[in-house]
């Protein structure tokens, strides 16, 4: 789907189980454009369509505070820190890890995919643009209520980034536990899906990754297969591939960490912000932390990933 105007909305792809898929040879990086054969696989554009990518090393994630009837707001904190740590610890080909840091700023209140910015159509708040962020939320209900959702899907994660430039601003992940029942330990069978591997693909997606070609083996592959439920959860050499190429080794030791979104963070979403500017997060460390698709002026698309489940 898409409008016109500075903003666009692109349909989901989907992860599924797959029965039968063509082997390509390596991964694919999401793009600007809604070409589903183009794969790009550097940081070169191809004509018009760029590669996407976070600009900064740091990026911050927030988990909607009220979780879910199957999975506690502590489990679902653990199982996405746990994922975002399997592509920060990646062992890359030339040495090293990639060169990006992922932290959680801890529960919001806000669980709408939304990306607020001078465009038009968020609300100002006092002249302001009103704070953001990157949430992953449960949807216990209404899935098929929300245009763009269908009952193959698992999750979707939808990014928001600057069309221009192919840089990232925002992600959104939301999970299906509407139409699907979730394990968080070691025993996903049948009719239970694992969340850790669901959410390790949908974090490939927020750092910028599409589905990969390679075959059913890669973490990116679209189709969540149940009878390997737990794949997904180990990274392919693709996999590797990819996350190292798009966020290349580097010394992020000198480098402050700033997790913040454009025009600040905020708990709550752009309609409930009675503030005049975004607030900081809770102090790491607080309660609530885990354990173990906007700048004025310019146009900016949102892409939208989705899992889905297949059955061999």
């Amino acid at each position: 789907m898409s409008r016109k105007g500075p903003w666009c909305s692109c349909a989901a792809v989907a992860l599924a189980v797959m029965a039968s898929a063509p082997e390509a040879s390596a991964y694919c990086r999401s793009n600007t454009c809604k070409v589903p054969e183009l794969c790009l696989q550097d940081d070169l554009p191809r004509g018009d369509c760029k590669p996407l990518r976070w600009t900064g090393d740091c990026i911050g994630f927030s988990i909607q505070e009220d979780a879910s009837r199957e999975v506690s707001y502590q489990q679902i904190s653990d199982v996405v820190e746990a994922a975002f740590r399997t592509w920060q610890e990646a062992p890359c080909p030339g040495g090293g890890t990639p060169g990006l840091r992922v932290l959680n700023l801890g529960p919001v209140a806000c669980g709408e995919v939304e990306l607020n910015a001078r465009d038009g159509k968020t609300p100002l708040v006092d002249g302001l643009v009103p704070g953001n962020a990157n949430v992953v939320v449960f949807r216990d209900m209404d899935w098929l209520a929300t245009a763009g959702h269908t009952s193959e899907m698992l999750a979707l994660t939808t990014v928001q980034f600057d069309k221009k430039t192919g840089d990232l601003w925002g992600a959104d992940m939301e999970i299906n536990s509407n139409l699907y029942d979730f394990s968080v330990g070691d025993d996903s069978a049948a009719p239970r899906e694992d969340l850790l591997s669901v959410v390790t693909h949908e974090a490939g997606h927020f750092l910028g990754l599409d589905h990969s070609l390679i075959g059913p083996e890669a973490t990116m592959h679209y189709r969540y297969d149940r009878s390997d439920p737990l794949n997904f959860r180990t990274l392919h050499e693709d996999d590797i591939a990819a996350i190292c190429q798009v966020y290349p080794p580097r010394d992020l030791s000198a480098s402050t960490c700033n997790p913040i979104p454009p025009h600040g963070f905020a708990p709550e979403c752009a309609a409930d912000q009675l503030v005049t500017c975004g607030v900081a997060p809770r102090a790491a460390g607080g309660a609530g932390w885990g354990a173990p698709l906007a700048v004025a002026a310019i146009g900016a698309a949102a892409w939208r990933r989705a899992g889905r489940r297949g059955r061999r």
